[in-house]
């Protein structure tokens, strides 16, 4: 249908409906707990907020500023394995554009660790750095270069690496080995839709650590972690794409399961997104 109503030639003209009406945006209770988070985030010219301290501390304090550029965790103890160079061969933004597509049937062949190395470098990879200064940069804007995400790999059909959970390190591109996964247990209960999980050669979780951005932007950091984890996830799915693989993004699930499988608090640190990975079936 076209935007002044009228239906193409040989189709029936069907009117648009008001979308406010039929999904029951009229009978949202007084206290939204939506709309006052996005009130409370709110920026406004003549307002500051008293309680957002980070950005004059970051200014005045060298070691807080350095320790900002450092934005990954680190599990020092655990195993490392360095992941080979990022290649996306010929591949063209216009073709991974077209081929972008949302799939949900996986094949049974594994990953090559290259193709992982490739997505994980494409969603969250370091790309460059600043000047005489310690900032890396990385594949994404993120509000101040604070990174607030984490990526795990649930891995389970990948050439080179076991069946088991990985903590992707952008800064030194590469994987630390959290804990294996028993390869017959199943994933029913992180989200309604767990075959995509089960039949997925290996599956991406986005986490957020809040106060990375809140120190210094406040509420209004929650916001600009999102956009963060969409401009990762796309990424993502663009990589994916150009190498003629599957993915499909999933943002239902359950969180505070999907919380524990990582091992984070859902506080500090909490489930953002989920992005199984594999060939198309």
């Amino acid at each position: 249908m076209s935007t002044n109503g009228e239906a193409p030639q040989g189709e029936e003209a069907v009117p648009t409906v008001r979308l406010a009406s039929v999904l029951g945006a009229h009978d949202v209770a007084a206290a939204d707990p939506s709309e006052d988070y996005h009130e409370a985030s709110r920026m406004y010219p003549e307002i500051v907020d008293p309680l957002v301290l980070g950005a004059a501390r970051l200014e005045r304090s060298r070691t807080m500023r350095v320790s900002a550029t450092r934005s990954v965790k680190r599990h020092g103890h655990l195993p490392f394995l360095p992941l080979p160079a990022s290649t996306l061969g010929d591949a063209t933004l216009s073709t991974a554009l077209e081929r972008r597509r949302s799939i949900r049937a996986f094949g049974d062949r594994a990953l090559r660790m290259e193709e992982l190395a490739t997505v994980l470098h494409a969603a969250y990879g370091v790309t460059s750095s600043i000047d005489g200064t310690p900032q890396a940069l990385r594949t994404v804007p993120s509000g101040g270069a604070l990174y607030p995400l984490e990526l795990y790999v649930a891995c389970r059909r990948v050439d080179g690496l076991e069946h088991a959970l990985h903590h992707y390190d952008p800064l030194r591109h590469g994987l630390e080995l959290l804990r294996p996964l028993d390869p017959l247990a199943p994933l029913d209960d992180l989200s309604p839709y767990h075959e995509l999980l089960a039949s997925s050669a290996a599956f991406v979780a986005v986490t957020a650590m809040f106060w990375r951005s809140r120190f210094k932007y406040g509420a209004r950091a929650y916001r600009f972690t999102l956009l963060e984890a969409g401009h990762v996830a796309q990424n993502l799915l663009l990589a994916v794409a150009a190498l003629g693989l599957a993915t499909v993004p999933l943002g239902g699930f359950f969180d505070r399961r999907v919380d524990a499988f990582l091992d984070v608090d859902g506080l500090y640190e909490a489930s953002l997104y989920l992005l199984p990975i594999g060939r198309p079936a």
